[in-house]
């Protein structure tokens, strides 16, 4: 409970930082746009500027304001340094205007005194927050009002949404994502089943943690060598294999279902999948339309909407096929594996607690035992430890 209330305390701060610092803005420099002559002539504070050729409004295919687009409003930009510092720094790079030598060079190029003003000071930046607009629309005054109004913001997303939802690649991307779902389910059963399983049947001294990070480091260093390896294939020639090298990955634990079995299922796994996942995103962002990569990306990853049903899925396979020894454990979930000699009388102890379990009730009184596992313990209920991962094994290929 305590984890979770500074995680929760941590995502607020996180929130409150970004929502009252980080601002949607876009800084340009006047004086040097594509239509240096548009901006100068225009005089009026409720017209757009139009520097780029794309008519008065301004706005690209994508929906956002051109970056060469000065709303009336910008406001000039406040250097982060001074002219002073710059020449400090960079004394060659940034020469200041009592330089005799660089006003000595300047008077030869024959700049006239304007000229010589903007090359020895700091560019005359604009900033203002960045536009969102569609094809319709023309920035001026009244537009920030309409753009308060809910109703406008709420009908601009679900134009947004449809405009996404038309483009014959959306249902490619959304097709596949939600197809490969049985496949990355494996992801799951990584998380929630394997820590159980090799807890419960081969105790609690097994690194599983350490096997569990063999998908993890491996994620981190193959990537690169697979990509310099597969560079210059189309996408699906390396995704396809990859799918089937991970949907069959759990038959490797299924006909050894032990440690050694949960690592070598481990490694299939992650060989499989840093073969197809990279290059899903690769292939993604090759069917998106300028501009809208992200959107595709978010539709890429839309399967993971249903990520709550596969944990209720894992979590009752869990409990039907690795079944736990609640009588053998306590109440903090620690075997009852040490004996302890108390007054005399033999019982068997965790870490933590007496258990109150006596190890004559075990099996055999002349070699009292205390359970490390949950083979051991007397009331547990064997289960198949290969039929769920067959299970898994067919459900990812399917």
């Amino acid at each position: 409970m305590g984890y979770q209330v500074v995680t929760w305390v941590f995502v607020v701060v996180t929130f409150l930082i970004a929502f009252g610092f980080l601002r949607d803005e876009t800084v340009i420099d006047p004086d040097d746009l594509d239509n240096h002559d548009a901006w100068k002539a225009t005089t009026s504070t409720e017209q757009s500027f139009d520097l780029d050729g794309q008519g008065s409004s301004g706005i690209c295919d994508d929906g956002l304001i051109s970056k060469s687009t000065i709303p009336p409003d910008a406001m000039p930009a406040k250097p982060m340094v001074t002219p002073r510092i710059l020449k400090k720094w960079f004394p060659t790079q940034f020469p200041s205007s009592t330089d005799d030598e660089f006003n000595e060079q300047l008077r030869n190029s024959g700049l006239d005194a304007d000229a010589t003003i903007k090359l020895a000071s700091l560019p005359n930046y604009k900033v203002y927050k960045t536009i969102y607009g569609d094809d319709s629309a023309v920035y001026n005054v009244s537009l920030d009002r309409r753009f308060g109004n809910l109703c406008i913001w709420v009908s601009k997303f679900l134009k947004q949404i449809v405009t996404v939802l038309v483009h014959q690649n959306t249902w490619k991307v959304l097709i596949f994502g939600f197809a490969s779902f049985t496949v990355v389910m494996q992801w799951t059963a990584s998380e929630i089943v394997l820590p159980p399983f090799l807890e419960r049947r081969y105790g609690e001294s097994i690194p599983i943690y350490t096997i569990q990070s063999i998908n993890l480091f491996g994620c981190l260093i193959m990537p690169p060598i697979v990509g310099a390896l597969t560079t210059g294939t189309e996408d699906f020639q390396i995704v396809m294999p990859g799918l089937w090298i991970m949907a069959c990955s759990p038959i490797f634990i299924a006909l050894l279902p032990n440690v050694f079995g949960a690592c070598v299922w481990q490694l299939v796994l992650t060989i499989g999948e840093v073969l197809w996942s990279p290059r899903q995103d690769s292939w993604t962002a090759s069917l998106a339309p300028t501009g809208m990569e992200g959107l595709f990306f978010a539709v890429g990853s839309a399967r993971s909407i249903l990520g709550p049903l596969g944990d209720v899925v894992m979590g009752a396979m869990n409990e039907k096929y690795n079944t736990n020894c609640l009588d053998c454990r306590d109440q903090y979930g620690h075997f009852c594996q040490n004996l302890s000699n108390s007054n005399g009388t033999l019982q068997c102890v965790s870490v933590q607690e007496s258990c109150g379990l006596f190890p004559s009730a075990l099996g055999d009184d002349t070699v009292p035992t205390c359970p490390t596992t949950c083979l051991e313990c007397p009331t547990w209920e064997p289960t198949d430890p290969s039929a769920f991962w067959y299970l898994l094994t067919l459900f990812s290929i399917l």
